[in-house]
């Protein structure tokens, strides 16, 4: 498995933030209003990988002995769920990042644009958050390179 490439989850955020920005301009009115909560999912996730990452990488380098040793499978989950959770925290970021830019500038007009302002902007910021922990959680479970080879 290939690691993420941040190129291509720049791709997906722009492209992704496009789309929400268009569909926010055309369908706005019978949209419902977005969920009040829904950065709190993404923050807690975004911590449990980051909470994943750190116990990985103590394991596959032997600074935390302590407790069964991973199983193979086990790294190998954690590392397709980091590549899921940093493209689908790209797409998320930009889908709210587009809502964002939309009611942002529309904020003084009506309290729905104000409230959907502020939850697309702090959603978008827990996606991207949730990006930076995927990325960590994918390169925590890379095995270490070998120490170099001293050849008489």
């Amino acid at each position: 498995m290939r690691p993420t490439r941040v190129p291509v989850l720049l791709l997906a955020l722009l492209i992704a933030g496009a789309c929400g920005y268009v569909l926010t301009e055309t369908a706005y009115s019978s949209i419902p209003p977005l969920p009040a909560f829904a950065p709190i999912g993404l923050l807690l996730l975004a911590i449990v990988e980051v909470g994943m990452s750190r116990i990985i990488r103590g394991k596959i380098r032997g600074t935390r002995p302590a407790g069964r040793p991973l199983h193979p499978m086990q790294v190998a989950r954690a590392a397709v769920l980091a590549k899921a959770s940093s493209l689908g925290g790209a797409l998320v970021a930009g889908a709210y990042g587009g809502i964002f830019l939309w009611t942002f500038g529309r904020r003084d007009q009506l309290a729905t644009y104000n409230d959907d302002a502020r939850v697309s902007g702090l959603s978008a910021l827990t996606a991207l958050l949730l990006v930076g922990s995927a990325l960590l959680l994918e390169r925590a479970c890379r095995t270490p390179d070998d120490p170099p080879r001293l050849t008489p």
